[in-house]
This record gives structure tokens, C-alpha cells and sequence, in this order.
């Protein structure tokens, strides 16, 4: 499981990526660049001493984590018993991280490298040379784990069993964002500067022709049949679908500003897409590649996460104060009433079982959990400074 939005098949941009943005953003987006400048200025670019953090002691119930969560201290759990989080040790810093299918390593993309955790120990492995890490992608049989590196514009595969690299694969210029096909059998890299997206045949890793997508792609989700792959064009404001058999784009369909993350329902049926810029969520029917009519939400929304069960889209918005989640019934495309929750909140994952949906929230320094059954927001958990991504254990 990919560390940033769980429940879906689903694929943003993490915080570096947006901060790397900010700078070039046109004036009618500067509210959005306010608030990624915010997220940005709170994560440092070295790391040091990451550690992984045990869990809190409590009274009753195994000592199992449902999720973890990258903060300013550290990779830390979140109790699945008591909804607490685990103690900080020491200061470190980290970008992105993912979660191996059987739960037991994760690996933390840092400056420079990745840093392999044994979750049922909580140790720390040797540090893996990787260039200059931004993203993450697991194969789903644990195998494989590949490491974009956006300044080398390669992709660096490493071998689970061993936690040996093998030799980096070339893409396009400055890849960002790395998404596997359910499959297996295709990893797709997103080509920021070049606007493509670089397919790599997982078992032999050898990369595919570029296939051509919008301006300024940062984004991609892929049907859990591994048939299509939605990729979002930041500067273009459209989804470029790619049919994986003969990795061929389709026309790219129009969304609102500054889409910033997309998630697929469980049925593969609908993509919903997050504008920034215009605090909707559109909806793609996936059959027809056609957009409906767009969802508001809260402002300047920046996350989307979708129920196992398929039946609710939780959309995630950083507000002018505190941040909200609106609930879409997906049925209906209706959104319900919003959920208050902590400030600058920018990531989302929601439970195996369904019954829990974690929102992070970067200043507030917690997570809040929302009982999926009844939309109530749970006591916030306190965590370490500037939590910015969680993933749930699989």
C-alpha cells in the first residue's frame, strides 16, 4: 500500500511535488500555492535519525497498527485499538513511503535514499542508494519495489528479498510519480518536463516508447481490471485515459483547474478527479471516458479517498481555517454535509474493513479518524510534527 491515499485505487502528487510547482503558478491559483507554500516550508529536504516509532501501550486489544503516518519525527503507527499513535524518538524527515502487500516492510523514500523498516520489529534497515528519490511504487506480489528519481530521470528497481537496486531505468524528464498496473505486469512512470508517461515492463525492465500525455502531468490511477491508466495534466485541466494492451492515449477529457488527485471506485466504473482551483470533484464514467457534472466540495480541496465497498468518495478540502471532508454518495453524485477536521489537511486513507477513514492533518500535528457508518469525526490524534502522508497496513 502506497503512502498517501488508501481505500482506492488511487494516485496524487505528494507534497514536494506540489511546493516544486509553487513557484510557477499563475495568479489566479495563488490561494492554492498559499496553502502547498504552507505544506512545503514544514518539510525539509535532508533527513536524519528516521526512526520507526513503537506503538503506545494500551489496556485492552492486540498491539496492532492500522496505519502508519510520515511525520517530522518519524514513520509512526496509529494504534488500531485505542486510535492512538505511537511515542516520538528522535527528529527525521522523509517524503513518501510504501508499504509492502504482506505488511511486514516498509520503505521510506528520503534525500538521496530509501530506508527499508521491518514493521513486526521495528528495526531499520541499510540505507538504499536510489539518486534522488520522490516516489514509490510496490509490485502487488511484493517482489519488486521501484524508486523514482526525479533529477536522474530514472527508476531504480529493488529487490524486496534482498533490498538490493538494480540498474536504474531511463525515462522521461523529471518523472514524479510511479503507479503499477493491479496486474502486476506494468509500472507507469508520470514524465513531469517531458509531458509523457514511460511504461516499464516489470518483468524484464526494459521501458516502453513514451506515450503522450498533457501538459504538466502529475497524477495517475489505474482500473483495478489494469485495463486503463487516468493520468492528470496539472497545466492542460484534463485526464488523459491510456488503454495498457497498446498503451495508446485516448482524447483527453476536460476537468476543472489544477487537478491535484483521482480516485477509482472498487468496480472500476467511475474516476473522480480533485480541481484545486475550483473546489470540485468531477466524476468520469470510465465506460464512455466522459466527465459529469462537477461536484462541489470544500475549498481548495487536494485529496479524494473511495470506501472498499465503493458506495461513499470522501473529499478532502484545506478550508480558509480548518479543513472539512465531504462525503459524495456515488450513487447519486451528491455531496453530504462536511466534516470538520483539523488544519491544512493533506492526505486521506480509509480502513480495509471500511469502518474508518484517517485524515492527516499537516499544522494541527494529527490525525482525525471519521466513523465511516455515521460521518463523525473521533477524538484527533496527536502524532509528531507536520504529519503530511499515511498509508494503511495491508
Amino acid at each position: 500500500m502506497k503512502g498517501r491515499f488508501a481505500g482506492c485505487w488511487t494516485v496524487a502528487w505528494p507534497m514536494s511535488h506540489r511546493s516544486a510547482l509553487s513557484s510557477a503558478m499563475p495568479s489566479s491559483r495563488e490561494r492554492w500555492a498559499a496553502g502547498t507554500a504552507a505544506v512545503a516550508a514544514a518539510i525539509p529536504l535532508a533527513a536524519a535519525g528516521l526512526r520507526l516509532m513503537p506503538v503506545a501501550p494500551h489496556a485492552t486489544g492486540p498491539r496492532v497498527p492500522a496505519a502508519y503516518v510520515l511525520t517530522g519525527q518519524g514513520l509512526e503507527p496509529i494504534g488500531s485499538a485505542t486510535k492512538v499513535s505511537g511515542n516520538p524518538h528522535s527528529a527525521s524527515v522523509s517524503d513518501q513511503f510504501a508499504i509492502t502487500p504482506d505488511g511486514r516492510t516498509a520503505y521510506v523514500v528520503t534525500y538521496k535514499r530509501v530506508t527499508p523498516f521491518s514493521l513486526p520489529d521495528r528495526t531499520r534497515g541499510r540505507w538504499i542508494r536510489a539518486g534522488s528519490p520522490s516516489d514509490i511504487g510496490i509490485t502487488p506480489d511484493g517482489k519488486t519495489a521501484y524508486v523514482v528519481s526525479t533529477h536522474a530521470d530514472t527508476v531504480t528497481p529493488i529487490a524486496t528479498a534482498t533490498n538490493t537496486p538494480g540498474k536504474p531505468i531511463k525515462v522521461g524528464s523529471r518523472p514524479r510519480i510511479i503507479a503499477i498496473t493491479p496486474d502486476g505486469k506494468t509500472a507507469y512512470v508520470v514524465n513531469q518536463d517531458s509531458g509523457t508517461v514511460t511504461p516499464i515492463a516489470t518483468a524484464t525492465n526494459i521501458p516502453g516508447q513514451p506515450i503522450k500525455v498533457g501538459q504538466t502531468p502529475l497524477g495517475i490511477a489505474i482500473t483495478p481490471d489494469s485495463k486503463t491508466a487516468y493520468v492528470l495534466n496539472w497545466a492542460s485541466a484534463t485526464v488523459t485515459p491510456i488503454v495498457t494492451a497498446t498503451n495508446t492515449p485516448g482524447k483527453p477529457i476536460k476537468v476543472g483547474m489544477v487537478p491535484v488527485a483521482i480516485a477509482i471506485t472498487p468496480d472500476g466504473k467511475t474516476a473522480y478527479v480533485v480541481s484545486n482551483a475550483q473546489d470540485t470533484v468531477t466524476p468520469i464514467a470510465t465506460a464512455t471516458n466522459t466527465a459529469g457534472t462537477p461536484i462541489p466540495v470544500g475549498h481548495l480541496p487536494d485529496a479524494i479517498a473511495i470506501t472498499p465497498d465503493g458506495k461513499t468518495a470522501y473529499a478532502v478540502s484545506q478550508g480558509t481555517v480548518y479543513g472539512t471532508v465531504t462525503p459524495i454518495g456515488t450513487v447519486t453524485n451528491t455531496p453530504g454535509k462536511p466534516i470538520k477536521v483539523g488544519k491544512l489537511p493533506v492526505a486521506i486513507a480509509i480502513t480495509a474493513n471500511g469502518k474508518t477513514a484517517y485524515v492527516v492533518n499537516n499544522k494541527s500535528g494529527t490525525v482525525t479518524p471519521i466513523a465511516i457508518a455515521t460521518d463523525t469525526p473521533g477524538k484527533p490524534i496527536q502524532t509528531g510534527h507536520s504529519p503530511y502522508t499515511i498509508a494503511i497496513v495491508p
